[in-house]
Formats: structure tokens, sequence, C-alpha cells
């Protein structure tokens, strides 16, 4: 079973959002990509803090999509090799490795594409008194 795995990073101390931000989009995100084994998919997602003012308690969230477990093992010990150790140098100087969360996860996908609105004769979910695919009232 394919799984994903999330990756919540935090910036490293002393870094700005924006200094974050490219370092992680121009030398993580390519250093796993190019040397990681077995990455199906890799994403990454940046927190706009600048723009919308919250504060997250992330930076960024990388996904990684792997054929399965066994591969994910193989990310593992890679990182423990020196072609993984310098990825994870890279990572450092960007990410505070202390404070990183991950998840391995197996992905349920329940809508990918098609409309933005409910096509199937229920009501919206803001008009369902809370409970998607519930009746007004009911």
């Amino acid at each position: 079973m394919m799984i994903k795995v999330l990756v919540l990073v935090h910036r490293r101390p002393g870094l700005t959002h924006e200094e974050f931000a490219r370092g992680y989009r121009d030398e993580v995100g390519p250093a796993v990509a190019q040397n990681v084994p077995g990455i199906i998919r890799y994403t990454q997602n940046h927190h706009p803090k600048q723009r919308d003012g919250s504060d997250s308690p992330w930076d960024g969230v990388g996904e990684l999509w792997l054929e399965d477990h066994a591969a994910w093992q193989r990310v593992m010990e890679f990182a423990a090799s020196p072609a993984g150790r310098a990825v994870v140098e890279i990572e450092a100087k960007y990410i505070d490795r202390s404070r990183m969360t991950i998840l391995v996860c197996e992905e349920l996908v329940l809508k990918d594409g098609g409309p933005t609105s409910p096509q199937s004769g229920h009501p919206p979910f803001a008009d369902s008194g809370g409970v998607a695919g519930t009746a007004a009232g009911a």
C-alpha cells in the first residue's frame, strides 16, 4: 500500500521566515528530490506567515509519497548513510531538526478533482447545520 510521509518543520532559530522559505525551497527541496531513494512524489507546503499574520505551529510541511513501508525503511537507512548525512546537513541549515515531526500515513483520498460544490443532492456543509450530508434542521 502506498504511504505518505508528512514532515512538519520549524525554521532554525535565528532565521527569518523569508530566509527559511528560500532555503527550504531552493536547497532542501532539490537535495531531497534528487537524492533520497524511492520517492514517487515530493511536495513542500510553505506557511505564508508574512501574508496572513497568523502564527502556525510549523513553518513548512514536506510530503513524500512512497510505494510502501519497506520504501520508508530504505529512506531511513539512506539517512544514516554518508550520502544521507549530506542531505541532513543541508536540512539542518534551515530546519530545527529537534522540533521536526514525522508522520507516516496511509493516505485515504476522499475526493480527487471534480466540482467544488456537492452534486449528490446533499446540501452543502454550510447549510447543513454543521454536518456534511445531513438535511438542515435534522
